[in-house]
C-alpha cells in the first residue's frame, strides 16, 4: 500500500497506526489516524517518526516497543494489552498488529488497531467478585445448616422425654408434645433441603461409565429402607457426569418419596395408601446429550414449583433442593422439565445432562 494510502484510515473510528523499520532496523510510527491522535492527545505529527519508547515513557513505552520489534522479527501477528494513561485515568488497551507484505511477499509495514477493553476488565472483576461472594454465602448457608441439625435433633428427643410416662388430662398439653415435635420436623426438612442445595451447586464434573439401574437402587436402598416404592429403571449404562446425575436423582426421588408416600402412625396418611411407584428411563438427546426423564404416582407439583422448574423465579416454597438441581444442570448445559401427568396421576420430570448411552455395555461388563 503506498505511504498516501495511510490517509484512509483517519475514516476508521477507532486508534489505528503504521510501524515501519527505519535504516538502523528500529521500529518506527509512519502514520498514526486522527482516532488515535486524539485519544491521546497529540497531533499526528508529533508522533510520526517516533517510536514506543519516546512516545511513552518508562515501563509502558519499553513494553510496546519490544512488541513491536519482535513483531517485526517474526512476521507474524501480534496482540498485546497495555494500560494507558487517557483523559486523567488509565484504559486496559489492547492492540493488534497485523502485517503488511509488499509484492514479493516481504513484510514492510505492521498496522495497528487497538480497542478500549477496560469494561471488559471491570465485568470480569464484577463477576470474579459476585462467583467470590456467592460461593462464600453458599458456604456459610452450608456450614450453618450442619450445626443446627445437633440441636434440631434434640427437640425430637425432648419430644420423647416429655411424652414417655405422660398422663393426659385432657388439658391439651399433649397437643403441644405433638406440635413440639411437628416443628422440629419441619425445620430438619427445611435444613435438609438447604444442605442438598448446596451439595447440588459444589458439585465438581467427572465423566465416567456407570449402570443408571445400580445407581437408582444405590439411592432407594439409603432412601427408602423400608421398601415403600416400587421403582422400575431400564438397564442403563451411560458415559457422563456420574456425580451430577446421582444429586439429581437423589434430590427428585426424595421429593417424590417424602411428598406421596406412606409414613406409618401419625403422618396424616392413611393406612392402606398406595405404595410409590417410580419409572426412570434415558434416552439419547441432541448430539451429546443425554435425557433422563422420572415419573412418580405421587399428587403432583403444585403450581408454583411447576412454574419454577419451568424456568420461573424461585420461592421459598418450591424447595431449596430443587434450586441447587436447576443451578447444577444449567451450569453443565442441560435443561430441566417438569409436568403433572393429571389428577392422582403422579409428575413427570425430565433432565438432560451432556453424556451418551452406551451400546452394549452391559453385556461387556457381565462378560468382564
Amino acid at each position: 500500500m503506498p505511504d498516501a494510502d495511510w490517509h484512509l484510515y483517519d475514516h476508521v473510528a477507532h486508534p489505528v497506526f503504521v510501524l515501519s523499520l527505519d535504516d538502523a532496523g528500529v521500529p518506527r510510527y509512519v502514520w498514526f489516524n486522527k482516532f488515535a491522535s486524539n485519544m491521546i492527545g497529540l497531533s499526528a505529527e508529533d508522533v510520526i517518526g517516533k517510536t514506543a519508547r519516546e512516545l511513552y515513557s518508562g515501563r509502558l513505552g519499553e513494553v510496546a516497543f519490544q512488541h513491536h520489534a519482535e513483531a517485526f522479527r517474526s512476521g507474524m501477528p501480534r496482540s498485546y494489552e497495555l494500560s494507558l494513561p487517557i483523559a486523567s485515568k488509565h484504559q486496559r488497551i489492547c492492540t493488534t498488529l497485523e502485517p503488511y507484505r509488499d509484492a514479493s511477499g516481504q513484510v514492510t509495514h505492521f498496522i495497528g488497531s487497538s480497542q478500549d477493553v477496560t469494561g471488559g476488565d471491570i465485568v470480569r472483576e464484577i463477576e470474579a467478585d459476585l462467583d467470590s461472594m456467592t460461593r462464600e454465602m453458599e458456604d456459610f448457608v452450608s456450614l450453618a445448616a450442619h450445626d443446627l441439625r445437633s440441636p434440631i435433633t434434640q427437640i425430637h428427643a425432648i419430644a420423647d422425654l416429655l411424652r414417655e410416662d405422660f398422663e393426659d388430662l385432657g388439658d391439651g398439653k399433649l397437643d403441644l408434645i405433638d406440635l413440639l415435635e411437628d416443628v422440629g420436623a419441619k425445620a430438619m426438612e427445611l435444613i435438609s433441603d438447604v444442605l442438598s442445595h448446596a451439595q447440588a451447586t459444589s458439585t465438581r464434573q467427572q465423566v465416567i461409565d456407570f449402570d443408571l439401574r445400580e445407581l437408582c437402587f444405590d439411592i432407594l436402598t439409603m432412601l427408602d429402607p423400608l421398601q415403600q416404592c416400587v421403582c422400575q429403571v431400564q438397564e442403563t449404562w451411560l458415559s457422563g457426569d456420574r456425580n451430577a446425575t446421582q444429586i439429581i436423582l437423589l434430590i427428585l426421588i426424595d421429593n417424590a418419596l417424602n411428598h406421596a408416600r406412606p409414613r406409618g402412625e401419625g403422618s396424616g396418611v392413611a393406612e392402606g395408601s398406595a405404595r410409590v411407584e417410580l419409572r426412570i428411563e434415558a434416552a439419547t438427546g441432541v448430539e451429546g446429550m443425554v435425557n433422563v426423564q422420572i415419573r412418580d404416582s405421587g399428587a403432583g407439583f403444585s403450581g408454583s414449583t411447576l412454574t419454577f422448574l419451568g424456568g420461573g423465579d424461585f420461592k421459598p416454597e418450591s424447595g431449596f433442593g430443587l434450586l441447587g438441581i436447576r443451578r447444577l444442570i444449567r451450569s453443565r448445559g442441560g435443561s430441566l422439565t417438569a409436568m403433572n401427568a393429571g389428577t392422582g396421576q403422579g409428575a413427570i420430570v425430565a433432565f438432560s445432562l451432556p453424556g451418551r448411552i452406551l451400546e452394549g455395555a452391559i453385556r461387556r461388563a457381565a462378560s468382564a
